[in-house]
């Protein structure tokens, strides 16, 4: 049986939820779905997910608190609330 994880993905006003494989990676998820997670010249200059340019950055819900976090650098092990800017 595979085991899924849900991101509720909070942008502005909307929230949509994905579905993905248990040990996805968080950028690669949220690239695939079609969500933008860079701004001005780091569309093109990023660090490809090597963890170096912080240009991922995500706000995620951990114990009721919002942290920044580097998309990149998060595996989906279990259910996820995030904010896009």
């Amino acid at each position: 049986m595979e085991n899924k994880v849900k991101i509720s993905i909070h942008q502005g006003k909307k929230t949509q939820v994905i579905e993905v494989m248990s040990g996805t990676n968080l950028r690669e998820a949220l690239l695939s779905a079609g969500f933008s997670l860079y701004q001005g010249a780091f569309v093109q200059f990023n660090c490809r997910g090597f963890g170096v340019c912080g240009s991922c950055k995500v706000r995620r819900l951990e114990r009721g608190q919002w942290w920044e976090r580097r998309a990149c650098q998060i595996r989906c092990f279990q259910n996820l609330e995030i904010q896009l800017e």
